[in-house]
């Protein structure tokens, strides 16, 4: 091997990520290839370049890190900026994790290799007009079960400083997304594809069971009065997983946070330019719009819910209709609200009784919510429990 990881005495993978990790992994002739495409030129002589960390390394634990490399070429005696993003993912075995993909399944919902299979496959060439994925320069195995993407450095603007018709537009060509496979598209047989989002999910965040429902931090994010029908989605999940089997099946990003989208001029127009495929499965209409609502829910404070979930529903069922998919709302409705309730509860409730079993929960008060909105996933659940007796 090429580059030098040290294994610690936990059997813990540590990778410095440097200008030395990127001439002793990928080399000079592969990285002078990559800032030639990333300048646009037919021919780059390489000067400087640096190497600097802009994300990643939380969260997930096949996060490595994003860095940011870039520097100045020259072509004809011209110089020429260039810069591309390095991602560099890991099995979550390198750093001790049960249960989050390790084992290389490639239905997993984190299997740690999917958005390198992404790019590989050409699925990404495969969006609708208005919708692109970040361009892939060059992709990289590596031993010691790490792997680097080399991306486009995307520009454009974040969506969290989007205006509201932004997000229409987006949430719009989701729909189109997953209205081709839902219809017209038959679903890919990737292998790398995930598989069962949800029920995993379901496995996998089960703190909801026993957590303390009645203790202040928990009641200053799920208010009593609130969070009767998303109790009953928690505790009723098998149920309202089997029904969500039984809706049309598309191919889902899996991740649509709106930190996951940007926006962008382009000759023929306005472009959304989406991120971080590595949650892409095959799930239930409807799932990929609750991140997508959540997220524009809490970026745009001066908005209630009705109004963003209105809006944003509409523009997706207008994307199916785009697509040429011909949807039963009520079906629609019901993934979209259920996945959401599902999704977005379970995650945060492992993440507050995290804290309340924390050493300094004594500490802990309840801050209640931001904005003194209602809270979204108790809301889509009341949406989830009145269609589910009607689809």
């Amino acid at each position: 091997m090429a580059y030098t990881i040290d294994i610690l005495c936990k059997g813990v993978i540590e990778l410095e990520i440097n200008e030395t990790f990127v001439l002793e992994s990928i080399g000079l002739p592969a990285l002078i290839e990559i800032a030639r495409q990333a300048a646009g030129v037919n021919v780059l002589e390489l000067d400087q370049w640096r190497i600097e960390q802009i994300g990643g390394g939380l969260g997930n634990p096949v996060s490595v890190g994003l860095y940011r490399v870039a520097g100045e070429g020259r072509t004809g005696g011209e110089a020429e900026p260039w810069s591309a993003i390095l991602k560099v993912i890991q099995s979550p075995a390198n750093v001790g994790q049960t249960n989050m993909g390790e084992k290389d399944d490639p239905t997993h919902w984190n299997y740690w290799k999917r958005e390198l299979h992404a790019y590989r496959s050409g699925f990404l060439d495969m969006l609708p007009d208005g919708l692109v994925a970040p361009r892939c320069y060059a992709t990289q195995e590596l031993p010691g079960e790490v792997a680097c993407l080399w991306l486009e450095e995307i520009g454009g603007i974040n969506a969290d400083a989007w205006p509201p018709e932004r997000y229409t537009s987006a949430a719009r060509r989701l729909g189109h997304l997953n209205g081709l496979y839902a219809g017209a598209r038959p679903l890919p047989e990737y292998p790398w594809l995930g598989r069962r989002r949800l029920r995993q999910w379901n496995d996998l965040f089960t703190e909801w069971r026993t957590i303390q429902w009645t203790h202040p931090l928990i009641q200053a994010q799920y208010p009593e009065a609130e969070i009767g029908n998303l109790r009953r989605v928690l505790l009723e999940s098998d149920d309202f997983l089997a029904q969500l089997d039984r809706l049309p099946r598309t191919v889902c990003h899996g991740d649509t946070y709106p930190t996951n989208f940007k926006s962008r001029e382009r000759s023929g127009g306005e472009e959304t330019v989406v991120l971080d495929w590595a949650l892409a499965h095959t799930g239930p209409i409807g799932f990929d719009l609750g991140a997508f609502v959540f997220g524009a829910y809490l970026n745009m404070p001066e908005r209630h819910l009705p109004e963003v979930d209105g809006t944003l529903f509409k523009a997706y069922l207008a994307g199916l209709s785009d697509s040429g998919f011909r949807a039963d709302e009520r079906q629609v409705r019901f993934g979209y609200a259920t996945s959401a309730t599902l999704i977005i509860s379970q995650f945060v409730l492992a993440m507050l009784d995290w804290q309340l079993k924390a050493d300094d929960a004594v500490e802990i008060e309840a801050t209640g919510p931001n904005d003194g909105r209602p809270c979204f996933e108790a809301a889509m659940a009341d949406i989830a429990c009145e269609l589910r007796d009607v689809i």
